[in-house]
């Protein structure tokens, strides 16, 4: 069934992007598949620190520790969105991400200041489809499939034409993601890309506005959704962006989790 799914999105990618746009995204897209699949194996976080330490200086790249509970607010606008994810379009793109449809506002190195009002909309991160699809799943006990997040996705996936199976299909595909998300969380904690031999850049992304508001950007939010209805107490993230009235720190740098010994 997977890979008959695979072949007809990509059958319906050609129709409608064509032969050239298609390559180019099934290139892309083995690039990533082949980046994740070395995710975990010894190394692989030395190797990518490594790389990134020629273009960054390491406090960029240093994760804080932060409550879940701290990240209550959206850096860019709550909107529905046709392609990728359902509802939400980041304000900040990191310079390194490879976002071929997300119409974000701005490239930006990670550590960088800006002045503006990007801080200002703040829309509610529990607003989010998928964090009301978790916090329905595992504090409300509903099943996925009555979810608000399950019925979004099926909804989609029959309005892009696939068939109802397909379509069911493809929405469990999405919820059964959460479901091992949650499930690793729930027995191993909350741990650090350095922890699991994960990509620095893949923490949980912020801003943080002129006042010391810690904004959710991109990266992790299905970590996050599962940390908040976990009532986990701190985790790492990575600040992108600064405000530039903003004076002062935000978490804390020396965690447990993050000085653990890498499995080399």
């Amino acid at each position: 069934m997977a890979l008959t799914q695979q072949l007809r999105k990509l059958v319906r990618h050609v129709d409608e992007n064509g032969v050239l746009r298609t390559s180019r995204a099934v290139s892309r897209h083995l690039v990533r598949t082949a980046s994740d699949k070395l995710e975990g194996k010894p190394g692989h976080y030395r190797w990518q620190e490594w790389r990134l330490g020629r273009r960054y200086d390491s406090a960029d790249l240093t994760p804080v520790w932060v409550s879940p509970d701290q990240i209550t607010s959206l850096t860019g606008p709550y909107e529905r969105r046709e392609q990728g994810h359902l509802d939400y379009v980041p304000y900040f793109k990191p310079r390194e991400a490879n976002w071929s449809s997300v119409p974000y506002r701005e490239e930006v190195p990670y550590g960088a200041r800006r002045d503006g009002d990007w801080d200002q909309q703040r829309p509610a991160f529990s607003k989010l489809l998928l964090y009301r699809g978790t916090h329905q799943r595992f504090v409300e006990g509903v099943d996925w499939q009555d979810t608000v997040y399950y019925r979004q996705h099926l909804d989609r996936f029959r309005g892009d034409g696939w068939s109802d199976s397909d379509a069911k299909a493809l929405a469990r595909e999405r919820c059964e993601h959460i479901e091992q998300v949650y499930n690793t969380i729930e027995q191993d904690g909350y741990q650090s890309q350095r922890v699991i031999n994960g990509h620095p850049l893949h923490e949980v992304t912020v801003t943080v506005g002129r006042n010391g508001e810690v904004l959710y950007n991109c990266e992790g939010r299905h970590r996050l959704s599962v940390a908040k209805v976990l009532d986990i107490s701190e985790i790492p993230v990575l600040i992108l962006v600064r405000h530039e009235e903003f004076e002062g720190t935000v978490g804390t740098r020396n965690q447990h989790n993050s000085e653990q010994q890498i499995q080399d």
